[in-house]
C-alpha cells in the first residue's frame, strides 16, 4: 500500500519506532504538570492552623468550605471544621478544627457566643482568607442557613451580622487600600454598627443614652404600619387569585354550555 521511500511510508516507519526519550519526557512533562496542579488547589490538605494555609490562598482569597463547629474563648475566635476537596476520612477526623479571626470585629459580648452557638452549630460555611495572626487565620465566615420552605440557602456574614446585633464592634484598620477586599468589606462592617447604634442594640443600649420617646413610638407605628401593608397585600393577591379563578370557571362553563348547544341544533337538523 505505501512504497518504499514515499511520505506515507516514511511516517509509518517513524511511527512504528521506539522514541523511548521522547516518552519519558513527554511523560515527566505531565508528571510535572500534574504535581504543580496538586501543590496549587491542594485537595486533599485539611488546614488546621494558619500557617498550613498556602501563601497563594491568602493572596488571592481563595474560598475555604468548612463547618461551623464552636467558638474557642479569650480571644474569641470561630472553630471551623475545614473540608478538603477530597476527604480522607481516617486522616481528616484527626486534625483540630482552625481558629478564625473575624476580620474587622471585635467580640465585645457573651451573647456572640451564644448566638453562632444557637444559629451556626453545625452548619456549612465559606472562608475568604485575607491574612494571618500567629495560628490564626483572619478571615471573612460566611454562613449558609436552609431555609426549609423555600428550599433555598440564606447566606449572612458572621462578622457582619454580630455587628448589626450589638454583640461585637467594627474595628477596621485605618489606611485601608482601594480595590481590595478590606475595602469592600469595611463600609459594611460601619453600616451594621451605625444600625445598631441608631436602634440601641446589644452593647448599644447600655453605652448610649436612650431614644427619645417620640422616635421609639415612630419606629414601632412604622414598623406597624409596614407589616399591615404587607398583609394587606397578601390579602389582596389572595383575592384576586379567587377572583381570577373564578372568572376562568365561569368562562369555561360558558364556553362548554355554548358547545353542546350547537351540538344539539346540528343534531336536530
Amino acid at each position: 500500500m505505501f512504497q518504499e521511500g514515499g511520505i506515507f511510508y516514511n511516517v509509518q516507519n517513524l511511527l512504528q519506532q521506539d522514541y523511548r526519550g521522547v516518552n519519558i519526557a513527554v511523560y515527566a512533562l505531565a508528571t510535572a504538570g500534574l504535581a504543580a496542579s496538586i501543590h496549587k488547589i491542594r485537595p486533599v490538605s485539611k488546614f488546621s492552623k494558619a500557617s498550613k494555609v498556602p501563601d497563594h490562598f491568602i493572596r488571592n482569597h481563595e474560598p475555604l468550605q468548612g463547618v461551623y463547629v464552636g467558638v474557642q474563648h479569650s480571644p474569641v475566635r470561630v472553630l471551623i471544621d475545614h473540608r478538603a476537596p477530597i476527604y480522607l476520612p481516617l486522616w481528616h477526623s484527626s486534625k483540630p478544627p482552625l481558629p478564625v479571626k473575624l476580620w474587622g470585629v471585635d467580640v465585645v459580648s457573651g451573647n456572640a457566643v451564644n448566638w453562632l452557638e444557637c444559629v451556626a452549630k453545625g452548619h456549612q460555611v465559606t472562608l475568604k482568607p485575607i491574612s494571618r495572626d500567629n495560628e490564626d487565620l483572619v478571615s471573612t465566615v460566611l454562613l449558609h442557613l436552609p431555609q426549609s420552605k423555600v428550599k433555598s440557602m440564606e447566606t449572612l456574614d458572621i462578622g457582619q451580622k454580630l455587628v448589626e446585633l450589638g454583640f461585637a464592634k467594627a474595628l477596621v484598620p485605618e489606611n485601608i487600600k482601594k480595590n481590595t477586599i478590606e475595602s469592600q468589606l469595611a463600609p459594611a462592617l460601619l453600616s451594621a454598627e451605625a444600625y445598631a447604634k441608631n436602634y440601641r442594640h446589644g452593647i448599644w443600649s447600655d453605652r448610649l443614652p436612650p431614644l427619645p420617646r417620640h422616635i421609639v413610638l415612630w419606629r414601632k407605628g412604622s414598623q406597624f404600619t409596614g407589616q399591615i401593608l404587607v398583609l394587606s397585600g397578601k390579602k389582596l393577591l389572595h383575592i384576586l387569585a379567587v377572583v381570577s379563578k373564578g372568572v376562568l370557571i365561569g368562562m369555561k362553563t360558558v364556553i362548554l354550555w355554548a358547545f353542546r348547544s350547537s351540538r344539539k341544533q346540528v343534531q336536530t337538523t
